[in-house]
């Protein structure tokens, strides 16, 4: 890309807290601090990130930029990019979730799905480069015929420098005994219903003084966040399960620091951030190997390969009690997450971007 054009990002929603946006800022800043001007463009914008980008509209003010797509299906932002001819593009793949997940929970998303599936390759051929957040979507981009490199997602200091919410995580300490976590939006390949079946071992037959805690929103999956409670109801759990819906970085950096364990059962994740985040804050991590998850979680967390709900439950438990397990597991999530250091981030952006210059100067262009 070129050194004295402006690198700006396409996105379709500037969202508040979730894996894409958290990167478009890191990478802003990355792109500042590289001493490159910089301005993320969208269609929508989160009330709480208010004017930190710009109406999509306004990028042909530009007469000159390179652009960055955070890929989003069914997106004006994507007939935009493949149209642009004032600077290079890279499509940023994060991966979309297969629409069988969707079939009957909402088939509006399911065809959404299916449409920006069939319309990813012609995108990658009109991107001068394409960049994944894991070597699982890379691999996606590369079944289709192109070359991918890898721009794995930081620990955005942006998000976590601010002090928790003391009210949050008094509400969890109150509650006492073991408290698991799981945080991420209420859609159908997170398999929750796998963390209340296993939830329910260990606090019907093993600690009672247990509460599972569920951090996100379910905004276009409120059939599968319906049948998640009715099966809360049916198991007896309802004294014992806290359902929150969305929440600010300081509610959820208490959540991290107040639970005993940290749980992903997720059949489909191109990278899943709160994996990371929960090694950040010191909580032993298990995740199912399905999807990046083994990849994001590697050597830093417990990863299991079969969903035995008892044997779950049971090593929620374990993971909880003081002892040489529980400090080998935080030890080992702490030295992961050092691998997503914003610095490093940075590094890698700097990297791309000169591997990309000359990439170009060896091809005459």
């Amino acid at each position: 890309m070129s050194s004295t054009r402006p690198i700006h990002q396409l996105v379709h929603t500037l969202s508040y807290g979730d894996a894409i946006s958290t990167e478009v800022l890191a990478l802003q800043s990355a792109l500042r601090d590289l001493g490159l001007e910089s301005e993320i463009y969208a269609l929508h914008e989160h009330n709480r990130l208010k004017g930190r980008s710009r109406k999509f509209e306004t990028i042909g003010e530009c007469a000159e930029a390179d652009i960055i797509l955070h890929y989003s299906i069914g997106s004006p932002l994507n007939d935009l990019y493949a149209h642009w001819n004032r600077g290079h593009k890279v499509l940023v793949y994060h991966n979309i979730t297969p629409a069988k997940w969707f079939r009957g929970v909402n088939n509006r998303v399911a065809a959404d799905i299916e449409r920006g599936l069939s319309d990813l390759p012609a995108l990658c051929a009109r991107s001068h480069r394409i960049w994944a957040d894991s070597l699982f979507n890379a691999r996606e981009i590369e079944a289709l015929g192109f070359s991918c490199s890898v721009l794995e997602l930081p620990i955005a200091p942006e998000r976590w420098n601010r002090a928790r919410n003391e009210a949050m995580h008094a509400r969890v300490t109150r509650k006492g005994g073991i408290n698991v976590l799981h945080v991420g939006r209420m859609a159908p390949n997170k398999c929750i219903e796998d963390i209340i079946k296993s939830f329910y071992y260990l606090n019907k037959f093993i600690e009672p003084h247990s509460t599972l805690w569920l951090a996100g929103i379910d905004t276009d999956t409120e059939l599968y966040s319906f049948s998640l409670r009715r099966l809360i109801r049916n198991l007896g759990l309802d004294e014992s399960v806290e359902i929150l819906g969305g929440l600010s970085d300081e509610e959820i950096r208490a959540l991290y620091e107040a639970c005993s364990v940290y749980v992903c059962m997720s059949e489909h994740e191109g990278f899943c951030l709160p994996l990371i985040e929960a090694m950040h804050f010191g909580l032993p991590v298990i995740g199912y190997a399905e999807g990046a998850v083994s990849e994001t979680v590697s050597t830093g967390g417990v990863i299991i390969t079969e969903k035995r709900h008892s044997e779950v439950g049971a090593l929620f438990h374990s993971l909880s009690l003081s002892g040489e397990l529980r400090d080998r597991t935080i030890g080992n999530g702490r030295e992961r997450v050092k691998a997503f250091s914003f610095e490093k981030f940075k590094a890698r952006v700097q990297e791309l971007l000169t591997g990309s210059e000359r990439q170009r100067e060896a091809h005459g262009a």
